[in-house]
Order: structure tokens, then sequence, then C-alpha cells
């Protein structure tokens, strides 16, 4: 594979090409999108291709909800914060990054989604970590991206993303900072069969005609998929697309990197999670309301204790409202799931 080959050629492009070393940083400090718009790769550069929306986390579903499929955020314990029971550092929050002066604001790295994801249903919530450099306050957007090529191919920019604007954000602030942002169902396509790349492209504003004009200084923060040991969501490989050999917003086969370091973890890599649907029988998760692996009667008489009790697991359609719809909608799932 031709990544296998560009890893071989380049051992440790990221020590001979600058004497900036990896260095850890522990401290985060977490943002929110004020606001969000679709974007794409069109006619040779990225844009913005619809209107701004406000941005406010959609409230978690009545039941089920979203799973990790893709963890190189470094999120064991599935809060969207994160963990080091891998036991790399001492610091659950310390991660790797090449030092405040450092600029790497385009990237793509691969992956490979869990089987057990749905990839029909795509991708609904990214996490994501960087280092904000600049010389001031300066307003901090991050597009992102998913694509069927893997590094290092040649970039395919095969489908549209999101711009996430987070306002002016300090530069160096001794920390890094983490966003856990959700969209509408199905936000990001899961490159076909599962294995792919995510792009982020750190960007400080967008011209009137939609194109976006790339930050001062950023980087992503780095971890890895081999941290997550029994819990591991998804994998990656060794080799990573970086914008700076020549800083131009296109990816050259001279720019594809190893990022295996013999460090915890290795290979590193742009620090990112993605959620999406896990491919379970929710309906019939459902049916099974005693949790005793069987579904039979016993369920149905547990559910109508929790319906007389008004007890809000009831809400089988998710209403909000507990009445005999809810009891229709029990015995439907029930019914087939038997």
């Amino acid at each position: 594979m031709f990544g296998r080959e560009c890893a071989r050629a380049w051992p440790r492009p990221l020590r001979s090409r600058t004497s900036r070393q990896l260095q850890r940083l522990d401290n985060a400090i977490e943002v929110v999108p004020q606001r969000v718009a679709q974007a794409r790769y069109v006619g040779g550069e990225f844009r913005v291709v619809s209107e701004w929306g406000g941005y406010s986390r959609p409230p978690d579903p009545c039941r089920g909800g979203l799973s990790r499929v893709f963890d190189c955020f470094g999120d064991n314990d599935s809060d969207g914060y994160m963990d080091d029971t891998g036991g790399c550092f001492t610091t659950s929050t310390s991660r790797w990054f090449f030092g405040t002066s450092y600029c790497n604001m385009f990237v793509a790295n691969d992956m490979t989604v869990t089987a057990e994801a749905d990839q029909g249903a795509g991708l609904s919530r990214v996490d994501l970590a960087w280092m904000w450099s600049c010389n001031e306050i300066e307003s901090c957007m991050i597009a992102v991206f998913t694509q069927d090529s893997v590094p290092c191919e040649p970039d395919s920019f095969d489908y549209s993303g999101w711009i996430l604007d987070f306002g002016p954000l300090s530069c160096n602030p001794g920390a890094y900072y983490y966003a856990n942002v959700t969209q509408s169902p199905g936000a990001w396509t899961i490159p076909t069969r599962g294995t792919g790349s995510y792009l982020l492209y750190f960007v400080q504003g967008v011209t009137s005609s939609g194109d976006l004009i790339p930050a001062t200084c950023a980087q992503p923060m780095l971890w890895g998929t081999e941290y997550g040991g029994d819990n591991q969501r998804g994998t990656q490989a060794t080799e990573q697309f970086d914008d700076v050999a020549t800083i131009d917003r296109t990816h050259t086969t001279s720019e594809c990197y190893t990022y295996s370091f013999g460090l915890c973890p290795d290979p590193l890599g742009a620090m990112v999670q993605f959620w999406g649907e896990d491919g379970t029988d929710r309906v019939c998760e459902y049916a099974n309301y005693n949790d005793d692996s069987v579904i039979d009667s016993r369920d149905f008489l547990a559910f109508l204790n929790s319906w007389n009790a008004l007890d809000g697991t009831a809400d089988c359609n998710c209403d909000s409202t507990i009445n005999s719809q809810d009891v229709l909608c029990f015995l439907n799932g029930w019914n087939v799931c038997r």
C-alpha cells in the first residue's frame, strides 16, 4: 500500500525537519462553538456552503444514544473527557504536541471505525483537541471532514463536513483547547467500508465568497487509538499528512510522516473522537426490559409496573408523555423480538 511505502521512505520526518521535539501539555480548556455551517472542498478550495446557524447541543435521546466508534482522543469511560487508564501519564489530561511555535493547520489522519458501527447512520458527534497559537487573540474556527482515501494516498475530498466557529480564543493560554460537538444524525459520512481518514483545517475567518482563511498558527493535540485497552474504539495507521513542507493547504507525498515515536500511546495521531450508532438492535434492547437477556412475559410485566408508576423509562415512543401509546409501542417491539 502506498501509505506503508511512504512510512518507510520517511522513517522519522518530524525529528529531521525541525528542531522541535514532542512535548507534554497537562491542562485542558473546554470551549463550545458559537455557530456552525456546512463546508466542502469546491474548485480547489474549502468553502462554506450553507448559512451559519447557532449551536446548542441537542438533548440526549430518551433511550439509547450515540456510541464511540473511533477514539483517538482517550475517552475510556465515554464521558467526552480525557482519561489515562491506559497508564501513559499520571495526569488524565496530559497529551502530546510539538510546542507553541509549531504550526500545522491542515491535517489528514487515518481512521477505521469499530466493526459494530452502523455505517449507514454516519457520524453525529466529534470530540477534538488542539493548540491555538497566534500573536494576539484570534477567531478560532475548525473545519472537520471525512474522506475515503487514507494517508498517504492523495486526498479525495469525498464528503462535505462542518466548520465550527468558537469565536475569539486567547493564544498559547498555557493549556490546550478541547470541544465535544454534537450535530444532527449522520452529520459526517463514515468512509466506505469503515476505513478512510478525517481532515482538520484550522481557520481564522471566512471571505465574503465563502473561502476559508487559514489560522495564523495552530496544531492538533496528539493521542492514539492504541491507548484504549479493552475499551478501544477503532484503529489508526502510523502515517499522517501534515501541511508543513510547503504550507499551501494541500498535501503532497513529501508531507506524509510516520507518527510512531515509541512513546505512549504509539502510534500518535491528531486527537479526534467520532460518535455514531453502534448497530445494536435498540428495539430489542428496550424490549428486554428487565435486562435478563431473555425477552418474555416478565419483561412485559416489568414494563407495565414502570408504566403504572409513570416512570420515565416507560416513555417508549419518546414523546415525553406516558400514556396508552407507550404500551402499544412496547408491545410492537416485544412481539417482534421475542
